[in-house]
């Protein structure tokens, strides 16, 4: 971290200049020295560790702006940043910081599985798309990546490939209430009524507060001639979500 080099530096200033400077200079250096290392620890603690999106968006921007801190650490603070700023829903600017993130460190997987995120947010799934794939070359068994892979493709229409890729994901992290969902929404658009009712049946015992789960089993419900009970699906997702509706109709998915 870079408090430690701004320590280095201020001692070694302070000792090369022994000859000249008086004892009160020397301990000055020094106390700056140690005010500047505990502030940079607290951003490091902040920018790395678990602030609000808020505190890890400032601390975070101290550390880059700073430049001082080593590639992997500096690749670390951009992607951190990325993070806080998905959590505010400032997709573009996490799309361009996921995007220093990368050119500094190409090599790591999650990040490209973050940036695919802000994309898919952004409605850009073909985008979203590529990032997953660049992500699954780098960690073939990212079981995140495949989930996430799986619900693009799913709202692409791309519904046998979805499939796969929930599979895969659900080998690796059994009974993931996320992938879940998103094989349950592959499975309704594909009319897979009763295998779709029952990951949404699997995904919402997990996770009962999932309005596209709620909506979804509604639809296959309805379909299937249980009426009354996917009618009450619908209401309860309504009641969580108003506007899911409008959502799903958005990923292809009508009542």
């Amino acid at each position: 971290m870079y408090s430690s080099t701004l320590v280095k530096t201020a001692l070694s200033s302070a000792t090369a200049t022994t000859r000249w400077i008086a004892p009160v200079l020397l301990a000055t250096a020094l106390g700056m020295a140690a005010a500047w290392a505990q502030t940079d620890s607290s951003f490091d603690r902040t920018c790395y560790g678990t602030g609000s999106p808020d505190q890890t968006i400032k601390a975070c921007s101290s550390i880059i702006a700073g430049g001082l801190v080593q590639r992997e650490d500096l690749a670390a603070a951009f992607r951190r940043r990325g993070n806080a700023y998905d959590d505010v829903g400032d997709y573009d600017s996490a799309i361009d910081d996921y995007r220093h993130a990368i050119a500094i460190n190409p090599g790591n997987a999650g990040v490209f599985n973050d940036r695919g995120t802000s994309h898919r947010a952004m409605g850009q799934y073909e985008l979203s798309i590529l990032d997953y794939d660049q992500a699954l070359v780098l960690s073939p068994e990212n079981a995140m990546a495949l989930s996430n892979r799986c619900f693009a493709k799913a709202v692409m229409d791309r519904l046998e490939e979805a499939l796969i890729d929930c599979n895969e994901s659900l080998r690796l992290r059994p009974g993931d209430s996320s992938t879940l969902a998103s094989r349950g929404f592959a499975l309704l658009k594909l009319g897979r009524w009763a295998s779709a009712i029952a990951d949404y049946d699997a995904q919402i015992l997990a996770n009962p507060g999932n309005p596209y789960a709620l909506f979804g089993r509604g639809i296959g419900k309805r379909v299937t001639g249980d009426l009354s009970g996917g009618s009450a699906d619908m209401a309860a997702a309504k009641t969580i979500d108003a506007d899911i509706e409008v959502a799903m109709a958005k990923l292809g998915v009508r009542p």
